[in-house]
């Protein structure tokens, strides 16, 4: 079905009749948001036995990868000796604390609102043989959010002396940075259509591909490279347990569990040089047990006091939604075609809503429905499978029995699995993009390139600074776009988006090195401001989003030129397909949970 028919039919569908809709057909995807539901649905099966060990594991090296992050990103400003160890280890026991139960909470409110979902879709067509659509973590949102907002923070209140009063600083504006992403993908249903006529796909997918493959992919890479002992059989199971047989892989059981199994047991028996000895192994479990275990400080509400540092990373939480709505959109059309025609307005509402909740109750990871459902689908399962994750990590995260496992399962087995994911985000990304488009595509993951060569070894250099402010989240979907334009020779919107680069940069929102304000305020990369020269000397001024709003001023009289050249018949006519694929995908691929992609 079109989806501009889809999503016009769910605009009435979600809007206007919330209870019935008195002209219901089979397949039009207008479930009334308040429908009733098929008391009689099967809604467990023998195929949910099979689907929540994949949906679990998948969200489960999500997790212990991320809380991972989140954990060691407060340690590079302390190694840089701007504040003591001690503001570290106070977020650790946030992370644990606090954004673990809120984790728990938008998982049990995302399933559960899928499941019922499943409920209203069978009374709705009077069926039996409905799936839930999978959710969980948005694995790359999350590590964005650790290294493009979680780690600035800790940059910008480095100066407080209160370990407590730091962590307690940086999780609120995580939080609510995450919070005001789940509005934004709220919103999608209004803006989803108009941006996917407007932009191609590799713009789309560049900062997702970017996050996947520098911060899934390469980091774990090079910690497989630091404990190649324990790291070689997981990566080798990552390529014959997902890569191999078209992409079905070698093994009838999951082969994450095989993965942590094989790097778990290798670490334990002290098979590592960097993981400490191994009294400080089992000191660090038992630690974990005694501080959390039976343990909550979760603090509903307060986690949104934060609000005053949202406006330094709109220009990293929008992209990040957008994408994350238009990936919605597509996976609910992909479960129609699968005969699951669900209310795609709803769905983006759940989205939402599962990460706005989530940040209410501490969570700053962003949450999404995965791509799995047609994987979900073949096997028969139901609506039970995303009840049991619901209910399965509900206990895990509520109780404080997390923080423990975490201390046990290998971390670099976890990013095996995670370097899987990560190249499989870039694998689809270049698949749903126009093979012309790839070079633009590969642009769009420089910028995010920078921002690990930043982060990760410490390089000063302007250029990188200048691209990964914020993270290169924004840069990497406009610079691509403009790119994607100019290799189809479509001048006249390649001069738009780059008056919008130019709007960008001047306020920051791009390119935001500016060290100083207009006021003469100091500031911390990617803060948004309007940059202006603050020294007559142009060598010795230190701003920079200001030259490069002059930069793609120069870029828009580009741009025009060559259009006018175009209406002249000087230069070939435009290419307006939006750079959709002319790849045949291989039609075998697995589908992936644990992230949203297109097969």
């Amino acid at each position: 079905r079109h989806p501009h028919y889809v999503l016009v039919n769910c605009r009435v569908a979600g809007m206007s009749r919330l209870f019935k809709n008195p002209m219901a057909t089979p397949g039009d995807g207008m479930i009334p948001f308040l429908g009733s539901i098929k008391r009689d649905y099967t809604y467990f099966a023998k195929g949910d036995l099979d689907s929540f060990p994949a949906l679990f594991f998948d969200n489960l090296s999500s997790l212990l990868g991320i809380f991972g992050a989140m954990t060691f990103a407060p340690f590079i400003p302390a190694f840089a000796g701007l504040y003591s160890p001690a503001n570290a280890i106070a977020f650790s026991n946030i992370v644990f604390g606090r954004v673990c139960p809120g984790v728990a909470v938008a998982l049990a409110f995302g399933n559960i609102w899928y499941a019922w979902m499943a409920w209203k879709l069978a009374g709705y067509e009077n069926r039996d043989d409905v799936t839930a659509l999978p959710y969980g973590i948005n694995t790359p949102a999350g590590y964005v959010m650790v290294f493009s907002i979680i780690l600035p923070l800790c940059f910008k209140y480095s100066s407080l002396t209160d370990p407590d009063e730091f962590a307690y600083k940086v999780w609120a504006g995580a939080c609510s940075a995450n919070f005001i992403g789940g509005v934004f993908e709220v919103s999608g249903f209004w803006l989803g259509n108009f941006v996917r006529r407007n932009t191609s796909k590799a713009a789309l997918y560049a900062p997702i591909a970017a996050v996947g493959f520098v911060y899934l992919g390469l980091a774990p890479v090079i910690a497989v490279g630091s404990e190649p002992i324990i790291g070689i059989l997981p990566l080798a199971l990552c390529f014959t347990g997902f890569f191999a047989n078209n992409g079905m892989g070698v093994y009838k059981f999951p082969a994450a569990l095989l993965m942590f199994a094989i790097g778990t047991v290798l670490k334990w028996a002290g098979a590592g040089r960097y993981n400490g000895s191994r009294a400080s192994q089992e000191q660090a479990v038992v630690s974990s047990w005694n501080d959390y275990a039976g343990k909550n400080t979760m603090l509903p509400g307060e986690s949104l006091s934060g609000m005053s540092d949202v406006g330094d990373f709109i220009a990293i939480v929008f992209p990040v939604a957008l994408q994350s709505f238009i990936e919605t959109m597509e996976n609910v059309e992909a479960a129609a075609e699968r005969g699951d025609h669900y209310n795609v307005f709803e769905a983006m509402v759940a989205d939402g809503l599962g990460t706005m909740i989530g940040a209410l109750f501490g969570s700053p990871i962003p949450t999404t429905v995965y791509i799995g459902h047609a994987r979900h689908k073949a096997i028969g399962a139901k609506a039970s499978y995303s009840l049991m994750n619901a209910s399965t990590y509900f206990v895990l995260l509520m109780s404080g029995i997390f923080p423990t496992i975490y201390n046990i399962i290998d971390p670099v087995s976890i990013g095996c699995v995670l370097i899987f994911v990560g190249l499989m985000i870039v694998q689809q990304s270049f698949e749903v993009s126009a093979r012309r488009h790839y070079p633009a595509l590969c642009i769009g993951i420089f910028m995010v390139v920078c921002d690990l060569m930043k982060n990760g070894s410490g390089d000063t250099r302007p250029g990188v600074l200048n691209l990964s402010a914020g993270g290169g989240i924004m840069a990497s979907i406009v610079i691509t776009q403009i790119v994607c334009d100019l290799t189809d020779c479509r001048f006249g919107r390649a001069a738009a988006y780059s008056s919008l680069a130019m709007f960008f940069s001047e306020f920051g929102i791009m390119h935001g090195n500016n060290p100083i304000s207009y006021q003469g305020v100091p500031l911390t990369q990617g803060e948004v401001t309007v940059s202006v020269a603050m020294n007559s000397n142009y060598v010795l001024d230190r701003n920079e989003g200001w030259r490069f709003a002059v930069a793609y001023g120069m870029l828009v009289i580009f741009c025009l030129v060559h259009l006018g050249l175009q209406k002249f018949g000087k230069i070939p006519e435009a290419i307006l397909d939006n750079g959709v694929s002319d790849v045949v995908p291989i039609k075998s691929m697995k589908p992936v949970d644990g992230d949203k992609l297109i097969v």
